[in-house]
């Protein structure tokens, strides 16, 4: 007789807005791990430096702090926006991108880290997850061919009021 054991999974799943996943450091704690998503709560440290990722994604704080230290990504930053904090700016999306080289992608979370919103490869807003009834989504076909409504990139800072 055999008998399988599973491991109790805890913590939030992490979706990179990239399929397949690349190696990923996430740099806040409650995110579930796999193979090849690691979770380091405690931000960028050795450890994670020692596992090489091509992605990261993290709070906006993480990801400013992270920009001083000459980081070189293969393939993108997820920036995470919380409610009653602010979206990802220009500004913001500019430094990740003169800083890592890669794109940046923000998605919003819940208080469990449970996924709300997220940017597509088009970065023509963010896709909303879920039974979400509001007539200022848009509706209309994204050039991505996610048929999820979203929020413009000019009503994102409306997600976050009507989220909270």
């Amino acid at each position: 007789m055999t008998v399988k054991i599973r491991r109790r999974v805890s913590g939030a799943p992490f979706i990179h807005p990239m399929d397949p996943t690349p190696r990923t450091a996430i740099l806040a704690p409650g995110f579930q791990q796999s193979k090849l998503v690691r979770v380091f709560p405690a931000g960028w440290t050795e450890e994670a430096a020692r596992f090489n990722p091509s992605s990261i994604a993290g709070p906006m704080e993480q990801l400013r702090r992270l920009t001083k230290h000459g980081l070189v990504l293969g393939h993108a930053v997820v920036a995470f926006t919380y409610k009653g904090h602010a979206g990802l700016s220009d500004d913001d999306r500019d430094l990740f991108w003169d800083s890592f080289g890669v794109p940046v992608f923000e998605q919003h979370l819940g208080p469990g880290n449970e996924l709300l919103a997220m940017e597509c490869e088009a970065h023509a807003g963010l896709h909303v997850m879920g039974d979400f009834g509001d007539a200022r989504l848009d509706r209309n076909s994204c050039v991505c061919g996610n048929p999820a409504p979203r929020f413009l990139r000019r009503r994102i800072d409306d997600l976050a009021d009507m989220l909270a």
